[in-house]
């Protein structure tokens, strides 16, 4: 028997995009449906062009103006029947989500570190010619005072960020740099009727400060819709490590 690979919830959604290779499923109970596929492996060579051709998926589902709640990749059910079981199970859920969600798309955006000090030390680095241990834990302080020094600086452009595109953003997401040298990571979930409002002012924001930033966008609401399942009797994890 097939396991079903989990892609997606959709609330009131018909006739899905769904054409070889990438042909989906839909179980439904009520106003909500669970999208799913054959396992990645049975259809594609590399993991690469399964992602690939969801994305491509995904693209079409917003072009027709419906909103997907992405599943986190590589949960499959053990069989069809319990497909009706997970609808009924995360109603309450899934109903809460698409409030928030539906008719929005998230813009990333992605601010290199402007700060190239010291950015090609690596941790490893630290231990080399050290004379004593003194000396090893006043190097330790020293990194560990430019990683916070970093940090405070992140939330300061992520604060300014968000200030700024609150009008036009419904919740956003960040990542601040945990390493030497990272940069930061930004998601704003934005109402479609905002699009390009929002656009406009980030490209403002952009050009008011010294830094190149580069942004995408619209994606699936993936960092505000991702839906995390609670393990299930009969919910399974594939590897989708190919090779």
């Amino acid at each position: 028997m097939k396991r079903p690979y989990l892609l997606g919830f959709i609330r009131n959604g018909t006739n899905l995009p769904s054409e070889p290779p990438f042909s989906i499923t839909m179980a439904t109970v009520g106003s909500h449906s669970v999208i799913w596929c054959k396992s990645p492996k049975e259809i594609f060579t590399t993991k690469q062009d399964f992602l690939s051709a969801m994305l491509q998926w995904f693209e079409e589902i917003r072009s027709l103006q419906l909103t997907v709640l992405p599943i986190q990749s590589g949960v499959s059910a053990s069989s069809e029947v319990h497909l009706v079981e997970l609808l009924q199970t995360y109603k309450r859920e899934l109903d809460l989500c698409f409030d928030k969600v539906e008719g929005c798309s998230e813009y990333c955006l992605t601010i290199p570190q402007r700060n190239q000090e010291f950015v090609h030390v690596a941790y490893a680095a630290l231990r080399e010619n050290v004379q004593n241990g003194k000396e090893y834990l006043d190097r330790m302080r020293v990194w560990h005072q430019l990683i916070e020094r970093e940090v405070a600086k992140a939330r300061e452009v992520i604060t300014h960020f968000s200030s700024r595109l609150t009008p036009w953003i419904k919740d956003c997401w960040s990542e601040s740099p945990q390493t030497r040298g990272a940069g930061i990571n930004m998601g704003f979930l934005v109402a479609n009727t905002f699009k390009q409002e929002f656009i406009n002012e980030l490209k403002i924001l952009l050009d008011e400060v010294d830094f190149t930033g580069e942004w995408t966008g619209p994606w699936p609401p993936f960092h505000f819709s991702s839906f995390s399942l609670k393990p299930e009797y009969f919910l399974l994890h594939e590897s989708l490590n190919w090779g």
